[in-house]
């Protein structure tokens, strides 16, 4: 029986000797192999291969395809003497006289039997077993053409499946540092799974790993903005939620909610904190200066493409690179008593405690020099806008009153 791992680094064995890519020294070699051992069951068409590998690059792609192969029974003599590739008429085949298990077919095995398994610990042993052996993606050598798309979506499928379903039981058998230990290495290849997000932070909550739990949060939910352009999953936001109630419940006096609210280090810059806290924060600031008669103002600032109306979608690599040097421009230019959000993929909202329109403004063209001058040559251009919070309940009173 041979072995071929497709995905992570290739390879193939026979048990005494291996041939791995390096050795092929070409991803199309490797490509008609593993195409060919894919589909082993039967023989493979001259025309259907020579599609697949020699069209465009050739004037005589029959003869391109025999050439491939020839170079290809030449790779496979590292595993000795033995016609692994048959000719067949009109094709070519994989030698039935040799058998070949892949590491999908092993993943495939693997999830039926966890599928069947009513025994709770061979079904943990079962998934630990898809989750140490996964390699994550395909070999680079190999393209991602449509034929290859079915192994590897079932590949993945399978992986994720089995690391849910350990996930589940160590949560059910309260085995948070095991769970912690899974959702980490699965974060690796699925950053942005919420289940997996939900259950990391819940096992460091309950290993009372506060501080790690906020801080993965905080970097989930950055990855979100990034990546999807899209806020926090809402089961995200009741896991930290809760976490923060239940934090709460072991305060106990005065002392201990200061040092448990307070910051460990000096504070520098502005305060940034998710848009959900910062409606809270300006609500409060709004019925603040409404009984003091201070003004404050709030900034909205938006990276955009140079000369565009609109801002551009959140996969555009600029605009993501001019977001984050504009959040880095904000932490160091505005002062520790103001509060900043992100508002989206390339947006930012500011308030400025205690400030003027016109120290407002000096404020945002400090900002916009500072970040003019960071982004060099990209075609991206800051937009700001600065308003004056308003009392909107005021409002209605006013225009109450005019009616009358």
């Amino acid at each position: 029986m041979l072995e071929a791992t497709i995905f992570g680094t290739f390879s193939l064995s026979n048990g005494t000797a291996v041939l791995r890519e390096e050795d092929i020294r070409s991803d199309k070699l490797v490509q008609l192999l593993v195409y060919i051992i894919i589909r082993r069951e039967g023989a493979v068409t001259k025309k259907r291969l020579s599609e697949q590998f020699c069209s465009g690059n050739s004037k005589n792609p029959e003869n391109a395809l025999k050439n491939l192969v020839y170079r290809l029974r030449s790779a496979l003599r590292v595993l000795g003497p033995e016609e692994y590739i048959c000719t067949q008429p009109g094709g070519y085949q994989w030698n039935p006289a040799f058998p070949v298990e892949t590491d999908y077919e092993r993943f495939e095995e693997l999830a039926g039997r966890i599928r069947k398994s009513t025994d709770p610990e061979a079904k943990k042993e079962l998934c630990r077993k898809v989750v140490s052996g996964y390699r994550g993606d395909v070999s680079a050598m190999l393209t991602y053409g449509a034929w290859l798309q079915p192994q590897i979506v079932n590949y993945q499928m399978i992986y994720l499946n089995a690391a849910k379903t350990l996930g589940r039981i160590y949560e059910k058998e309260e085995e948070w540092g095991e769970l912690e230990k899974l959702c980490q290495q699965v974060s690796e290849h699925e950053p942005l799974d919420e289940d997996i997000q939900c259950w990391l932070v819940k096992s460091l909550q309950k290993q009372q790993k506060y501080d790690q739990a906020l801080s993965q949060y905080e970097n989930v939910k950055k990855q979100f903005y990034e990546n999807l352009g899209i806020r926090m999953p809402e089961k995200l936001k009741e896991t930290i939620q809760h976490m923060a109630t239940e934090r709460k419940t072991q305060l106990n006096s005065i002392a201990g909610i200061a040092e448990e609210a307070g910051e460990k280090e000096e504070p520098h810059g502005a305060f940034f904190c998710d848009y959900q806290i910062f409606r809270q924060i300006y609500r409060l600031e709004v019925r603040r200066i409404g009984r003091s008669g201070i003004s404050e103002y709030m900034l909205l600032l938006t990276v955009r493409r140079t000369g565009s109306l609109w801002e551009d979608a959140v996969e555009d690599k600029g605009l993501r690179e001019g977001a984050a040097i504009l959040e880095q421009v904000i932490r160091e230019t505005l002062r520790i008593g103001d509060v900043a959000a992100r508002n989206g993929p390339a947006q930012y909202v500011v308030l400025l405690s205690a400030c003027s329109y016109e120290a407002g403004l000096l404020v945002t063209k400090r900002i916009r020099k500072n970040f003019l001058r960071r982004i060099k040559n990209r075609k991206i251009e800051l937009k700001y806008e600065l308003e004056e919070l308003s009392f909107p309940w005021k409002e209605g009173e006013e225009r109450e009153a005019m009616g009358k």
